[in-house]
């Protein structure tokens, strides 16, 4: 099945009544209701697929002279996508950082969108990955805000 990930961030600063009296219900310039959006599909045929919460998760990867790290992130929900070739993709997410989930049936699978808070820093080093900053390493996050600037 096809698996689509759709992820908000919302304005913690979005006035719904502001905006049901002045425009319908719907957001203005001056009344943003997401500041971002993310969208992809889960590349490959999604054979099943879990919401697992209060979880670890270990991110790992390659610092800039290719060394190896590899760091355990607590309070985590994941997204577990298993494909038909046997693959595992995870999708990681802050557990604090998340608003609302929901899951909508589509033609061929459905969308999972998750709606995270403005509240709090969310770091996004790559696609699928949402780790709130005061919980991401240290030492990445270094690397990171350089490779931002």
């Amino acid at each position: 099945m096809e698996v689509t990930i759709n992820v908000k961030l919302v304005n913690s600063k979005f006035n719904q009544a502001y905006a049901d009296k002045e425009n319908e219900g719907e957001e203005t310039e001056d009344n943003i209701k997401y500041l971002w959006e993310d969208e992809f599909e889960v590349q490959g045929n999604v054979t099943n697929f879990k919401v697992i919460n209060n979880t670890t998760y270990l991110l790992n990867g390659l610092y800039p002279n290719d060394d190896e790290f590899s760091f355990e992130i607590p309070d985590m929900t994941v997204l577990e996508c298993t494909l038909d070739s046997g693959v595992i993709t995870l999708l990681p997410f802050s557990k604090k950082a998340i608003n609302k989930t929901e899951k909508k049936e589509t033609k061929n699978g459905f969308t999972f969108y998750v709606q995270l808070k403005s509240i709090r820093e969310v770091v996004n080093p790559m696609t699928g990955v949402y780790i709130l900053k005061d919980d991401y390493p240290k030492e990445l996050l270094a690397l990171y805000v350089d490779e931002e600037e």
